[in-house]
């Protein structure tokens, strides 16, 4: 299975999350929810750890980047977009939550010392572009209607932090394979996620009694994080982190596709034309001769 491949079944995982989030959120429990999902994810890592003899020991020295992924990837990124949910609608937050390869590529440029040529900046705005004419359904003036409030910093944030989890992590896929250095993020992040999750053994118990709740809990952990996060690595191991992260933009197309499937809701005529200009965006970048090859290679 290529790269590319991988990265899209990826954000098809992730483009299933809101949907499944909205069957969840009758719990009123985001952080309970999302400590499950890590839990399930963290087993499923472990066991392809073992089963592939990944285990190395890290120095000391490095395991504060471990530190800054599992609260960056795992615990900041996640909590963040639940509690921004609760109070902006599901459009504004695909909207913000676009900008993370414009955020992955000024935080990569400032890390690096290097600035991006012009065409990657095109494909990364055609990219962004695309996912707003899909949100607003070719309407873009709707963009007017985002106000900055809390619940809007805290989407903003969420991906802010995904774009740290993404560019901290190149340099550590350098030295170690994509699945220690998401297994170890994810252990980390648990730790994090623990006392937000042990707050209300009520909502606990009812969540983790149902059969439904686990089994799109168990989806999430296995799919949406164990499998689309190392795959996400590797993809930043081979072909970038810039190229990686235009492909978060297929994330929202993804989700408006998952809602008309398991939801019924209506699909929205700018679908095609959206993700027309991403995927034009996705070719600028990818096909971007300062960007191929650009990956890492672990020592």
């Amino acid at each position: 299975m290529t790269i590319h491949l991988k990265l899209l079944l990826a954000t098809m995982f992730w483009g299933a999350t809101p949907t499944i989030g909205r069957v969840l959120a009758s719990y009123e429990a985001p952080f309970i929810v999302v400590f499950g999902r890590f839990v399930v994810a963290a087993i499923c890592l472990l066991l392809l750890m073992q089963l592939g003899r990944h285990f190395k020991k890290v120095p000391k020295v490095l395991w504060w980047k471990f530190l800054i992924l599992g609260i960056t990837g795992i615990l900041l990124h996640n909590g963040l977009l639940y509690e921004g949910l609760e109070s902006v609608t599901a459009s504004h937050a695909s909207i913000l939550l676009a900008l993370i390869a414009v955020q992955v590529t000024i935080l990569d440029a400032i890390v690096s010392k290097r600035l991006p040529n012009t065409l990657t900046m095109v494909g990364v705005f055609f990219g962004f572009i695309g996912v707003v004419y899909v949100i607003t359904d070719g309407d873009l003036y709707l963009l007017r209607e985002i106000v900055f409030r809390r619940g809007e910093i805290l989407v903003f944030c969420s991906g802010l932090s995904w774009a740290i989890y993404s560019v901290v992590g190149k340099d550590l896929l350098r030295r170690y394979p994509p699945i220690l250095v998401t297994t170890y993020a994810a252990l980390v992040g648990l730790i994090f996620l623990f006392p937000f999750a042990v707050t209300d053994t009520a909502k606990t118990i009812a969540i983790y009694s149902e059969p439904k709740s686990i089994g799109l809990i168990f989806f999430l952990g296995s799919f949406g994080s164990a499998l689309a996060f190392v795959w996400y690595y590797q993809a930043v191991s081979q072909i970038g982190v810039i190229s990686t992260s235009v492909y978060v933009n297929f994330v929202p197309i993804f989700g408006v596709l998952s809602a008309h499937v398991f939801l019924n809701e209506p699909l929205v005529n700018s679908l095609f034309t959206g993700g027309v200009i991403v995927f034009i965006g996705l070719m600028i970048v990818t096909l971007c001769p300062s960007n191929i090859g650009n990956g890492q290679k672990r020592e």
